[in-house]
């Protein structure tokens, strides 16, 4: 079975006069569809027709009675009509393989030029309300009630799969995810009342139950991994991260890093991130950051507390995180000035990092575009000088930690993967992915999101594009170098600065 990722594109700077035009040869390819389908039914009725009057002049008495025994009954008129009623057939076929053309072009069209974008969010947004307000009423059936969803999702996965598989259950609770989340949330900070679980902004209640959180949660931290940063340049045998020339070959050296991180190779290990540098003919610089996502060990910076304080709602609790610190030193030592050109590009807790600097760190650095991947950063105060392009999967829990959708306007993009199962029929349907003959995995993997940008890129999808020439504007230069910089947690010793 092979396996493509579809996606769809939710944001970005489109006027009216080419939302007009997009709208018209939408309309103007599903009439053709409709015409051609209408054909080839018509077509399909000769074709009946013929072949029903083959089948009369063969019982035809008069001919019968006249005919020669040693000639066949009408043989030219049988022969003709034979071929008549194949001829209609096959322009039946060709008339229904033009509609279903014309229908996936309109499709396309529709998701290259975000059509229904609009429209699919506020529906998004109605059924989060009411989930979100269901979650805070009746939060006993509403676990009941995903759980079962998610037990369903694993019992396919085991009739598919024969094994039980979380991807599953994932996908079949996707619908609900940013609901329940930020019923939960709601429920944790004390804003679920019956009126604010339906008027007040969705998701914002997880960075206030977050930021309720943090403080405790720092305090374990702090215990477990010690409250001193130490940051260190290490050296890469093979360059995991290059010079990139837009947002795809960004987003490869990012899962190139992550991979050689978690992998301990090309002298990386976990808690790295990359600094590129670009020099300009000017003698301007630009940067690009380079930020992994959780690794959960034991003394780095990059763990499961982190997340916490990166999603609250207090500018000071997310610049305190560790990995938002690792990051802001390492820019320092880099050699980051004020006025450099800086994009940011991060996976999973690396993307919270990039929209938290954004956020935090506005007057400091000139972060000019942040593209992130599977983060839940829909509630961060990014600067409306930036811009974000988004990579998310529609049934990746992980993006949906924030509650709510992320804003669509002309600053900020997001393109939402779908998992199809099926052969490309050649209308660009969909990116093929690696795993095509193996289980289905949790779409929280990078992979995934590298698809999902592939397809938006092949879509035409101005959006897109317009955001993947501001990246490349940003980062525009010549090729420096890249630098590695590795942070640990350790317990402070005493007389240690």
């Amino acid at each position: 079975m092979t396996r493509q990722v579809r996606s769809s594109i939710y944001g970005g700077a489109v006027t009216v006069a080419d939302q007009a035009e997009y709208q018209r040869l939408h309309s103007a390819l599903n009439a053709q569809s409709a015409a051609m389908a209408s054909s080839a039914s018509r077509w399909t009725q000769a074709a009946c027709t013929l072949a029903a009057q083959r089948e009369r002049l063969v019982w035809c008495p008069a001919a019968a009675q006249t005919a020669e025994p040693s000639v066949p009954v009408h043989t030219d008129q049988r022969a003709r009509i034979d071929a008549a009623r194949d001829a209609s057939d096959v322009m039946a076929r060709r008339c229904r393989v033009l509609a279903d053309e014309c229908t996936q072009l309109a499709d396309l069209v529709a998701r290259a030029h975000s059509l229904y974008a609009e429209a699919e969010m506020r529906n998004t947004r109605i059924v989060n309300r009411a989930v979100r307000a269901f979650a805070v009423h009746h939060p006993v059936a509403t676990g009941i009630a995903v759980g079962t969803l998610a037990v369903a999702g694993g019992i396919y996965g085991w009739a598919t799969e024969e094994s039980f598989n979380w991807a599953y259950a994932s996908k079949a609770t996707a619908w609900a995810h940013e609901g329940v989340v930020s019923g939960i949330g709601a429920a944790c900070s004390g804003s679920g009342g019956r009126l604010a679980s339906l008027t007040d902004l969705p998701g914002q209640s997880i960075n206030d139950t977050a930021a309720v959180a943090s403080p405790f949660l720092s305090h374990v931290g702090g215990m477990v991994q010690g409250t001193s940063l130490r940051m260190r340049q290490v050296d890469s045998a093979d360059m995991a991260v290059g010079g990139a020339s837009g947002i795809q070959d960004a987003l490869h050296d990012l899962r190139r890093l992550g991979q050689a991180n978690g992998a301990g190779d090309d002298g990386l290990a976990y808690g790295t991130i990359a600094i590129s540098q670009y020099r300009r003919q000017d003698g301007s610089q630009a940067w690009l950051v380079t930020i992994p996502g959780t690794d959960g060990q034991k003394d780095s910076p990059f763990g499961w507390i982190q997340n916490a304080e990166l999603m609250s709602a207090s500018a000071a609790q997310r610049r305190d995180a560790d990995s938002a610190r690792l990051v802001v030193q390492a820019m320092h030592q880099a050699g980051v000035q004020p006025e450099d050109s800086v994009a940011l590009i991060g996976h999973s807790q690396g993307g919270i990092v990039a929209a938290a600097l954004a956020s935090d760190y506005a007057d400091t650095y000139r972060i000019e575009h942040v593209v992130t991947a599977g983060s839940p950063i829909a509630n961060h105060p990014i600067s409306s000088n930036t811009w974000v392009t988004s990579v998310e999967m529609d049934d990746e829990l992980v993006a949906a930690l924030d509650g709510a959708s992320n804003p669509a306007n002309d600053h900020w993009v997001t393109i939402r993967g779908t998992v199809t199962d099926g052969d490309s029929d050649g209308l660009c349907t969909g990116r093929a992915i690696d795993d095509s003959d193996g289980p289905y995995r949790l779409t929280h993997d990078l992979k995934y999101h590298e698809a999902a940008l592939g397809h938006a890129l092949d879509l035409g999808s101005p959006a897109v594009q317009q955001h993947n020439d501001h990246f490349r504007g940003t980062i525009a230069g010549d090729y420096v170098g890249t630098t590695y910089w590795q942070g640990r947690m350790a317990h402070h010793t005493p007389g240690e600065d």
